[in-house]
């Protein structure tokens, strides 16, 4: 499997991860989180944050990356966004792609290259973790190359 082919799969599961609201909404306690996201020392520009808590049976939230790298979540509880990320641990995913809007058509290719490391894009790989608190909590990222 080349490069490309798992960039395209990993984003796909991160999609996938995006689509599941989870399976239970009742009672859900909630609390605000936001941050920044930041590669090399800069903000990512675009892209989402997914927090999956690692318990398995609570909703997942999710964030979209604004230009500046900040995020704030939201969690989808009967098919309403609420503000925020239930209490508790979460295992975190990030999927960010290179912005193509501007690119020749000759140019684009059936999915945009990642712009942080693939490690992150999967719940398989990610190490990145969140411990959401009965607060407003802020939670930044700093990816990293490598291991």
């Amino acid at each position: 499997m080349s490069v490309r082919q798992a960039a395209a799969v990993l984003f796909l599961v991160g999609l996938v991860a995006l689509a599941l609201p989870g399976c239970s909404g009742g009672g859900a306690g909630l609390a605000v989180v936001k941050g920044k996201i930041s590669y090399k020392g800069k903000p990512v520009p675009n892209g989402t944050i997914n927090f999956l808590p690692v318990d398995g049976t609570k909703p997942s939230a999710t964030g979209e990356i604004q230009p500046d790298g900040s995020y704030e979540m939201k969690t989808y509880l009967a098919n309403k966004p609420s503000n925020g990320a239930v209490i508790g641990q979460h295992k975190v995913v990030i999927v960010a792609m290179m912005d193509m809007g501007n690119a020749l058509p000759e140019q684009k290719t059936p999915l945009p290259p990642p712009i942080v490391p693939i490690k992150y894009t999967s719940p398989a790989t990610s190490d990145l973790t969140a411990n959401v608190e009965n607060k407003e909590n802020t939670i930044d990222f700093d990816l990293q190359d490598g291991k």
